[in-house]
Parts: structure tokens; C-alpha cells; sequence
């Protein structure tokens, strides 16, 4: 499932784009994946989905990545599983490309950055977004503020860390430091990637409770956080299978993961072999000697 620095990476590489252009027609394809906030008129579809209007900001929280419109409306997309928004030029895709793209605009890029680059945009680009699982979404919303009360529901953003924040919340808890992180009302954007990352960089072992971290061990874990997901961001995210920026281009992130789908590799800090093991329906990934379960990290 995308994370944080997979959205974000979207976020940045749509932004140019659509900042400043404009969204023309809309064709639904697929009427299930979209839904509305409980402030959001139902009424009219075209006007929900932003359709007829100027793009003036993106946002992005945790997961989560949203289009404000010059109208004040603001639609959010979820990317679940598999789901994608890409930028199409020229002719329509074909074969696989062209399947599962549920919603489709018909868009006039930014003017701005179309000279810059250089192009001739003689006819209308297209903005698809595909989920072949459906896991994914786009959720209408009738401004910014209401965007931002939900948003206030879940943690601090993952991207800009606090080790304050973290201690407070977690340090009576006594859940599992993994399944904790990947509370999205804890700490929103990570997910099952990122939170073996930063444990493993960390040296604290995912079963782990909690509230036998030390303070050190905060400190550690939430530096490791964000310098992790900075790391994955300016390297495009990673891409395991479905993941592909606004242009359709995979991200680099993952020639970097250290505990990640590498279980009974050798470990690239100590050689023992990794572990891989079941936590809350998750694989997870761990050092049996650099994350030794039954030692509290000292300080």
C-alpha cells in the first residue's frame, strides 16, 4: 500500500501541473469510488469532482493527498492498495493502462509551467485515476476547513515528526511499538514499509511494548522516522508493484530497504538472519540479534 512518501511524491510531481490549471470535464466510469463528506451536497457530481474549475493548491496529510479548487471545494484521494492519478498526454492509454481508470478529467495544465517546459498544449491533457482493487478513493469535501477537522482526527503528520507528541502518546501504552506506528491516529503516513524501517534503524524490535521504550529510544525512533521518509520521498517512494508517480514512473526507494520484505536474508548490519513473522496481519521484519526482544536499548 502507497505511504506517506509515495503520496507525497505524487503530491509534488502533480503539483507543477495542476497548480493553476484547469480541470474542464469529468467522465465517471466508476460511481463507487466516490463518496461525500456529511457537509458535501450530493447534488451534483460534476461539481464535487471539481469539474469546471481552477486548481490553487494541493495538500497532503498522512496518506491522504487533496485538490482545493478556486470554488473552495476540495477533493481528497486515497490511494489503497493499488490506486494511481497519472497525467495523460497525447492518445488515450491502451491494454492494461487502460483498465480500471475509474475518473477521468479532461485538463488544462498550469500555463506557467507549460511555458517553462517548453510544450504546446493544442488539446486538453487528461488526469486518470486507476485502482485495479478498489481499495482506493475520492472523497468530496465543501471546503478546506471541513477537510481539516477530519484531518485533525488523525496524528501528526509522519514527514515532520515530533518526539514529543510520540512519547505522550505512546509511552503508557502497551501495545507493540509496530502496531502502534502504523496507528494512523498516533502518527499519520506510516505504514507496514516505513515502520519496519525505522525500527530496524533504530535497533527496538516491533513486539516490543511500548512503554518499555526509554527516552533515548524515543529520540532515536523518531530522527529515524524522518530521515527515512525524507530519504523515500526525494527517491520517488517505493514501488513494489502498482506504484507510479503522475507521469507513470516508478519510484526508487526501495533499492534501500534494510528490513523490508527481506526476511531470511542476512542482516546488512550484524549478517545474522532476519526474521519474518506475523503481527497484527502484517509480515514483519526484524533482526533477532540487533533488535534483541528481550533488551530495553539502554538509557
Amino acid at each position: 500500500m502507497p505511504e506517506l512518501p509515495e503520496v507525497e511524491h505524487l503530491r509534488r510531481s502533480l503539483e507543477p501541473w495542476v497548480v493553476g490549471g484547469r480541470l474542464e470535464r469529468v467522465s465517471v466510469r466508476r460511481r463507487g469510488v466516490v463518496s461525500f463528506a456529511s457537509d458535501e451536497p450530493r447534488s451534483d457530481l460534476n461539481a464535487a469532482l471539481l469539474a469546471d474549475s481552477t486548481i490553487v493548491a494541493t495538500h497532503r496529510h498522512g496518506k491522504q493527498m487533496a485538490l482545493e479548487a478556486s470554488s473552495g471545494r476540495v477533493l481528497v484521494i486515497q490511494l489503497g492498495l493499488t490506486g494511481s492519478v497519472t497525467i495523460e498526454r497525447g492518445g488515450h492509454p491502451r491494454g492494461m493502462d487502460a483498465k480500471h481508470r475509474h475518473v477521468i478529467w479532461e485538463f488544462r495544465p498550469s500555463e506557467s509551467t507549460v511555458r517553462a517546459a517548453g510544450i504546446e498544449v493544442t488539446k486538453p491533457w487528461r488526469l486518470a485515476f486507476r485502482d485495479p482493487r478498489r481499495f482506493g478513493g475520492l472523497t468530496a469535501y465543501a471546503s478546506q476547513d471541513a477537510l481539516k477537522e477530519v484531518w485533525m482526527t488523525l496524528g501528526h503528520d509522519a514527514a515532520t515528526p515530533s518526539e514529543s507528541l510520540l512519547r505522550s502518546g505512546l509511552e503508557q501504552s502497551k501495545r507493540p511499538i509496530k502496531s502502534a506506528l502504523l496507528d494512523q491516529a498516533v502518527i499519520a503516513g506510516l505504514g507496514n514499509i516505513y515502520a519496519d524501517e525505522a525500527l530496524f534503524a533504530s535497533q527496538i524490535h516491533p513486539l516490543r511494548s511500548c512503554n518499555t521504550l526509554t527516552k533515548r529510544e524515543f529520540h532515536r525512533l523518531t530522527g529515524n522516522i524522518g530521515r527515512i521518509l525524507d530519504h523515500a520521498i526525494r527517491a520517488g517512494g517505493s514501488t513494489l508493484r502498482d506504484y507510479r508517480d503522475a507521469f507513470g514512473l516508478p519510484g526508487d526507494a526501495v533499492q534501500a530497504h534494510k528490513a523490508y520484505g527481506r526476511g531470511g536474508e542476512p542482516c546488512l548490519r550484524c549478517g545474522a538472519t532476519l526474521d519474518s513473522f506475523q503481527l497484527g496481519g502484517r509480515t514483519t521484519v526484524a533482526c533477532p540479534r540487533c533488535q534483541d526482544l528481550s533488551t530495553n536499548g539502554g538509557g
